[in-house]
């Protein structure tokens, strides 16, 4: 397996955008989440978010192959460059659905 974990940080504004962006390009199966950042750039939070030491961020985690990480980076840098996005790729050592295991007789069930 060579898939990817493709996690992008958006600011709750760019998250309808976003997922439009990437359901538009055939980017369908991700996960959203609402998320906080910590201690991130000071100057950048609301008075507000100085208070409560945090601000609101929405997580993205899609998994692909890297090429279609590495492809969809490029995209977001062509179409939301200096709009606050953060991301990272990480390998993916096992993916799949977990199931039920298939029953093993026990002793006196035969």
């Amino acid at each position: 397996m060579n898939d990817c974990l493709l996690t992008l940080i958006a600011t709750p504004e760019l998250e309808e955008r976003l997922v439009d962006w990437l359901l538009e390009a055939n980017y369908a199966g991700f996960m959203t989440a609402p998320c906080h950042g910590h201690g991130v750039h000071p100057e950048r939070l609301s008075t507000a978010e100085q208070v409560a030491g945090q601000q609101r961020r929405t997580a993205f985690w899609l998994q692909l192959s890297q090429e279609q990480a590495e492809s969809i980076v490029q995209g977001l840098a062509e179409h939301f460059g200096g709009a606050g996005l953060h991301f990272w790729i990480t390998p993916v050592l096992a993916a799949g659905p977990i199931v039920t295991p298939p029953s093993v007789p026990t002793r006196g069930q035969d």
